[in-house]
């Protein structure tokens, strides 16, 4: 089963913002066994959406269209929809209850042009959005099944939590899911992890990818679950060649590790005075997202006096290397971070590394 995704909004391809929906969607659908074929945007134009629309059609058995659903003059995603599907719209009194209502509750009066957001191809399956006035639709049309979202994120999350997974659930059953196993590197460049990876891998029939995101290198492979048995010795010996250089593993993100151990610590202070502004970049959005309601900090110097629970330093030694800290509850633990990036042009992966590095010792002292 291939899926094929639209995105539909001229703030797209004018870059005004970025289309995660996509990439959100592809990620549940891999889970669920589905792989993804392409990612298309449109803006907000009726001929390139029509052509959008029979492009992923060309391309997926499964489409999801996202945006275009709101009440204004630029959305008109289900007018498309239904022409090119060759069904009337219908105005669903439901959807009108659920606009009022949704409404009127926050204070707002309802206008006549809401009412758009209540018409649907005749036949399509309406499926409710608990976190905006524009519902979804479902559509069996031309041998696909299509679902039409609306564009903020967390309303297609809530559409998704509701109805999609359901569907998801039961169409996906007989599906042999792709697995992907991944190794995250530092220290080590590209061309030298995939000389290594390609050594073991050689007369493997798996697929392989490899990817730079600094301050690391993936290398990642991905087959079918109905082989991982005979896939485990594989793993294992690559696990094994790329030991000294592996971080971590299978995409998990130091960062929002660190985040969920922290949770619930009522303060803390972290005292940089190493990575310029690598580790806070790092932190800064894990903790907005898990620490909503603490006390932390970041300073560039150690002059600084706090009385958090919890301090956390990054203090320098020498050019190619700092000393990492914390002290919790009365216990202070300390370490050396020494890179191997030693060049006069590698000081921005020095301070990369050394960020990551001491996100790494926080976790392990911390769990």
């Amino acid at each position: 089963m291939k899926a094929s995704i639209l995105g539909i909004g001229t703030e797209l391809t004018d870059g005004q913002i970025v289309n995660q929906n996509a990439s959100w969607i592809s990620k549940q659908l891999k889970d669920a066994g589905i792989t993804t074929t392409s990612h298309l945007v449109v803006p907000d134009e009726r001929a390139l959406m029509r052509e959008g629309i029979e492009f992923i059609a060309a391309h997926g058995d499964v489409l999801f269209i996202t945006g275009g659903l709101g009440p204004t003059s630029d959305d008109f995603t289900r007018d498309i929809v239904a022409e090119w599907a060759g069904l009337p719209l219908k105005f669903d009194e439901t959807s009108w209850k659920h606009v009022n209502e949704r409404l009127t509750s926050r204070g707002y009066v309802v206008k006549d042009i809401q009412r758009q957001q209540c018409y649907f191809p005749e036949g399509a399956k309406v499926l409710f959005n608990s976190q905006g006035t524009a519902n979804a639709f479902q559509l069996q049309v031309h041998g696909k099944t299509v679902f039409v979202l609306p564009g903020p994120p967390r309303e297609i999350e809530a559409v998704w939590g509701s109805s999609i997974s359901f569907w998801l659930d039961e169409n996906t059953k007989h599906l042999d899911p792709r697995i992907t196993r991944s190794w995250d590197t530092m220290g080590v460049g590209e061309s030298d992890v995939a000389v290594i990876a390609e050594e073991v891998l050689q007369g493997v029939d798996v697929e392989k990818g490899y990817r730079v995101h600094l301050p690391y290198v993936e290398v990642k492979l991905s087959y079918l679950s109905s082989r991982e048995k005979e896939m485990e010795p594989v793993i294992e010996k690559l696990s094994e060649a790329l030991q000294f250089c592996t971080i971590v593993r299978d995409q998990k993100d130091p960062a929002q590790h660190f985040a969920e151990i922290v949770k619930p610590i009522q303060s803390i202070c972290v005292i940089d005075e190493v990575t310029g502004s690598f580790l806070m970049n790092r932190l800064m959005p894990v903790l907005r997202t898990y620490m909503s309601e603490q006390m932390w900090s970041f300073s560039k110097s150690r002059a600084v006096k706090s009385p958090a629970d919890l301090h956390l330093h990054v203090l320098p030694k020498d050019e190619h290397s700092c000393e990492v800290s914390l002290e919790y509850r009365g216990r202070k633990i300390k370490d050396t971070i020494t890179t191997p990036y030693k060049t006069a042009n590698m000081r921005e992966r020095r301070h990369q590394y050394m960020a990551e590095m001491a996100l790494i010792f926080w976790i392990k002292n911390l769990q």
